[in-house]
């Protein structure tokens, strides 16, 4: 295929017909050219493995190997192999790592990159097997490309590259005015899409990554009507990076309309730097981290989102809320409205933490929580969930000087003499809480019996 496109000028559409392309190495399309998905269009990272041989209750084949596997990123405990970007499938189902021969049992996969060897613990014959190799699926530094209608699936990419993605980082460039659209994007071992300046993101199933359902980057992007689920799926850390989205120094950063679910992070995550971003009518639930996450970053919109269900990997005080606003802070306006929350491990958060706010470039100011407005939204709660403002730097402007507000916002508690509010460093009752000049027009009621 890369041969074909060298042969033709920039700007050529090419009409892929049904079948598997498989891929060694991305594609690099020129500026302006479009590659378009008949029904059935499949671009492939992965060859198939064949050639087994059955050793007791397992068996073994040689496989497409590097030398060294990667190492880049931070795993959780229970998958310490998790940059390990070579991933096995059977039937399109990613097997479990475990790090020795002996440990291999059924859904399992040992990979010993010493001997270019892989070892199974299912029957492999009539099967499809197949591993991951190439680096990742799209990829170019060129403006105005179109990538519609494909299966784009099982590439080799690293964490913080995406399998689809108009960007390199060392040294950092990127393309402009990408168009992703009506594409089903899985089993990549890193992020799915990488997103820059004027990205257009629409209609597309972005599920079961490894690390991130996308990345953005730059100016103006829109990420609209997509379902983003199951991503992080391959054990990368979500403290370090893994969930749904992460976004990175973007200006009119837009995500409205998807449904966003069980990723194994955040949901929806700015994370560094942004600044005017618009996050309205998505529906977020089942996420192990927040809902949305908008960390060390600047004006937003949260707006209209339906929210439930997130926090799985709830660690206690205030994390993992349904919205949480972390050590972010407008230099105009954070405005968090019209929101329907339930059933998350906190409702609405506003978190000034130290820690990484400090190490992060500032390019509005520092990372501080002030000028968010919270205001009608409905908050349902169950009993330890609380809705408010914490804070560990031992200042208290976040509750006083920055103007940070709640107001008009509609509770549903299991009883209003429970502390399911924060302000002050104090766990507060509804009663208390409008003492502290919150929610003066709010409602809290008992959910129906």
């Amino acid at each position: 295929m890369q041969a074909v496109i060298d042969g033709h000028p920039a700007g050529t559409t090419y009409c892929l017909s049904p079948g598997v392309f498989r891929l060694e190495q991305p594609l690099t399309p020129k500026e302006g050219d479009s590659l378009i998905g008949l029904r059935g269009a499949v671009l492939s990272g992965a060859k198939v493995l064949t050639g087994w041989r059955q050793d007791g209750d397992a068996w073994s084949v040689h496989g497409f190997l590097p030398p060294e596997p990667s190492s880049h990123g931070e795993c959780l405990e229970s998958a310490p192999t998790c940059t390990y970007a070579e991933d096995v499938f059977v039937d399109k189902q990613r097997l479990t790592r475990v790090g020795s021969r002996s440990a291999v049992t059924s859904g399992t996969v040992y990979a010993d990159y010493r001997t270019n060897s892989i070892t199974i613990g299912s029957d492999p014959r009539g099967r499809l097997v197949e591993q991951a190799v190439a680096s990742s699926l799209v990829q170019a530094i060129v403006g105005d490309v179109t990538v519609a209608n494909l299966v784009l699936e099982q590439a080799a990419n690293e964490a913080q590259v995406a399998a689809v993605e108009s960007r390199r980082t060392t040294p950092y460039a990127m393309g402009s005015g990408w168009r992703i659209l009506n594409n089903e994007v899985r089993l990549n071992h890193g992020v799915g899409l990488g997103l820059a300046d004027g990205a257009v993101v629409t209609g597309n199933f972005v599920h079961h990554q490894g690390q991130l359902g996308f990345g953005a980057w730059g100016n103006g992007s829109v990420v609209e009507g997509n379902e983003i689920s199951f991503n992080g799926a391959a054990g990368y850390s979500s403290g370090w990076e893994a969930g749904g989205s992460k976004s990175w120094q973007t200006e009119r950063h837009t995500v409205r309309h998807n449904y966003v679910h069980d990723n194994y992070g955040p949901g929806l995550w700015t994370d560094g730097g942004n600044i005017h971003t618009e996050y309205s009518s998505n529906r977020i639930t089942g996420n192990w981290g927040a809902g949305i996450q908008h960390e060390i970053s600047y004006d937003a919109i949260i707006r209209d989102n339906e929210i439930s269900g997130n926090g799985r990997r709830h660690r206690g005080w205030l994390w993992e809320a349904g919205i949480q606003i972390q050590s972010s802070g407008g230099t105009e306006l954070i405005e968090v409205a019209g929101n329907d929350l339930s059933d998350n491990a906190n409702g609405i958060a506003l978190i000034e933490s130290g820690g990484r706010a400090a190490e992060n470039p500032a390019p509005y100011g520092p990372h501080v929580v002030r000028n968010v407005w919270v205001h009608d939204n409905r908050v349902a709660m169950s009993p330890g969930q609380r809705t408010g403002a914490v804070q560990d730097i031992g200042d208290p402007a976040v509750y006083t000087a920055n103007n940070n507000r709640f107001d008009n916002n509609t509770y549903l508690l299991p009883s209003q003499e429970s502390p399911h509010f924060s302000w002050n460093d104090t766990d507060l009752t509804w009663s208390t809480w409008r003492t502290t000049g919150n929610d003066n027009h709010g409602h809290a009621n008992p959910p129906p019996r």
